[in-house]
């Protein structure tokens, strides 16, 4: 069956809610010009939300012939400037309602939220409530970004059912770090590739990144398959959607047109439209996006009128800290976290209920392991760890099934933290071998056995868990069980790393969950670096701690460790290392050199 994707054609209509563009500078590129549905313009000397709306604008109906071609140029495009022209925008949840209920009502079947809500996640919005169910009752699509504070994203948008959230991929299909993600997000949500060129006020270029590029990148997809095939409703649409895998970790599937397509010649075995069949431009090698939230106090439409809404706010992607009543939207609201992991702790297994521990009873006597569960401990036999490691070591291609219905924990300090989903098959091998290590440090016995004959009994020394195990991976959701991670590394620290120069305090770095730019520092260190001299002219090393430095406010997430260093008589000298956090794994930046305090810590 012909899966041919046409460039869109003019039957289909696509309603960008977003800022302000500059129609100056796309007069000339555009295919068609947008119908505005609202009032609203650049200013004389435009801000950060021109050049957001000029991006997405261009970025779906740019002329083929152009510079940067739009992923849907024949498309009719509807335009909703929903923000003021500022470089902090922000508009009420309100006025999203009014403008999707606008563009539903003007002929709209895509609709392009390349913004977030930001505000009182949990609050439900009357009014924004009821034009999304005006939308899915008229057969509307709405495509939102997760947004891009690197954490959790939930909330009313992301989980009506007429709406499809939208997370940024890079140009290798990783999760950029700064794609908000979430278990709606992973079980309903598609990703896009989500740095791209595109047009910016004034007739210039410019590379945008963030979730606001993915939705966009996502509309104009979904905007091709759909003028290609007019046979199908956005029900079917989103089924096609829901029905792409993988969906098993924080990352949901690839969007697509050639998937999409394919998914719907299964689902919808019709012809395909034949007119103005053409491929488009391939951009896979381009990647990144941004997303926006915006809101205000206009009217609602007569769908929505006389509702109430919660105080919560829309703001643009990429605007920084400046959301209104001081919420800040580039961490969400919680300074310091990435999304991502870098942990120090001991790997478990557990059976999430009794019939895998009887399965796994049957594998071992059917492999011919014996258990002899330590009598030091007041475990079940099934329960120690050793035994566990031996089953499943024994022969690992026939274990593997059973090692991936455990359920497998990083405990920090014996307090189960995270639950541990590796994001490649052979990463079982390592969740393996990690339970041959034992996870208690035995206290020695006083005495030999006529000692403890003769003796009072003595009360044992308490039994203390040893936390070597390093996980590195990305954060996901909260369960019952602990907070969720696609993990992408597992090793093993050695004990003398974590008791440098005889300081065994420094095993201390256990005592976090690795979720804060600090914390995660802190662990990379403790796992990977050793302080080039361990005694500096008679001092010992005594401490250290992690602040965040200056110096990444603008270009990344830097940290600095400071090394203390003690002599006998009580004098200190400080040293440093700069630590960028940015990404998923850490790296050394800048050597370790003196540190001189300054007032104000850098």
């Amino acid at each position: 069956m012909n899966s041919g994707i046409s460039k869109g054609n003019r039957t289909l209509t696509i309603a960008v809610i977003d800022a302000p563009y500059d129609a100056t500078a796309l007069a000339g590129a555009l295919a068609n010009s947008p119908v505005s549905l609202a009032d609203g313009s650049c200013d004389s000397s435009p801000n950060s939300a021109c050049d957001h709306g000029t991006f997405i604008v261009g970025l779906l109906g740019a002329r083929p012939d152009t510079l940067m071609p739009g992923l849907c140029p024949n498309c009719r495009l509807l335009h909703y400037p929903l923000f003021v022209d500022a470089n902090s925008p922000s508009a009420s949840v309100d006025e999203l309602a009014t403008a999707i209920a606008v563009a539903v009502k003007k002929g709209a079947r895509l609709i392009n939220l390349s913004l977030a809500i930001v505000g009182t996640e949990s609050g439900i919005n009357r009014r924004l409530a009821a034009a999304l169910d005006f939308a899915e009752a008229n057969g509307v699509l709405l495509l939102a970004a997760a947004g891009n504070q690197g954490g959790l994203a939930i909330g009313q948008l992301l989980t009506h059912p007429a709406v499809i959230p939208i997370v940024a991929l890079d140009a290798s299909q990783s999760l950029l770090p700064e794609s908000n993600f979430g278990p709606e997000i992973s079980n309903r949500g598609v990703a896009a590739l989500g740095r791209m060129p595109g047009y910016v006020r004034g007739g210039g270029i410019t590379v945008m990144s963030g979730t606001s590029v993915a939705t966009a990148v996502a509309t104009g997809i979904l905007a091709q398959v759909w003028s290609a095939r007019p046979d199908i409703d956005s029900a079917t649409l989103r089924s096609a959607l829901a029905g792409l895998s993988p969906r098993n970790g924080s990352k949901p599937p690839m969007l697509t047109r050639e998937i999409v397509s394919a998914t719907l010649d299964r689902i919808v075995p019709t012809a395909l439209a034949a007119t103005g069949a053409v491929e488009m431009r391939n951009y896979a090698s381009l990647q990144g996006a941004t997303t926006m939230a915006y809101g205000s106090e206009q009217p609602a439409p007569s769908q929505v009128a006389g509702l109430i809404a919660k105080p919560q706010t829309v703001t643009p992607a990429g605007c920084g800290c400046g959301a209104p009543g001081g919420a800040c939207t580039c961490h969400g609201g919680q300074p310091g976290r990435s999304g991502f992991v870098y942990a120090i702790g001991t790997i478990e297994a557990d059976y999430p209920n009794a019939a895998i521990e009887r399965e796994m009873q049957a594998l071992a006597l059917h492999l011919g392991v014996e258990f002899s569960p330590d009598r030091d401990l007041t475990k079940r036999p099934t329960e120690d760890r050793q035994w566990q490691h031996a089953v499943l070591s024994k022969d690992p291609k026939l274990t593997r099934y059973i090692a991936r219905q455990l359920r497998w924990r990083l405990t920090i300090e014996d307090f189960p933290v995270f639950v541990l989903n590796p994001s490649d098959p052979s990463y079982f091998d390592d969740l393996i071998d990690a339970l041959e290590r034992p996870k208690y440090t035995k206290p020695e016995r006083r005495g030999g056995k006529k000692a403890a004959k003769e003796a009072p009994p003595v009360e044992a020394p308490s039994i203390n868990a040893e936390d070597l195990d390093v996980v590195i991976g990305v954060a996901g959701a909260q369960t019952p069980d602990g907070i969720a991670v696609q993990v992408d590394q597992i090793f093993q620290v050695k004990r003398n790393q974590l008791s440098l120069d005889g300081l065994p305090s420094f095993s201390q770095v256990a005592d976090n969950h690795g979720l804060s730019d600090q914390d995660r520092a802190y662990n990379f260190l403790a796992a990977r670096y050793t302080p080039p001299a361990s005694q500096i002219d008679g001092y010992e090393l005594s401490g250290m701690r992690v602040i965040a430095s200056r110096l990444g406010a603008d270009i990344g997430r830097i940290m600095r460790a400071i090394y203390t260093f003690r002599n006998a008589t009580a004098s200190e000298k400080e040293y440093f290392v700069r630590v960028d956090v940015t990404h998923e794994f850490p790296m050394i930046v800048s050597p370790m050199q003196l540190y001189l305090e300054r007032g104000e810590r850098l």
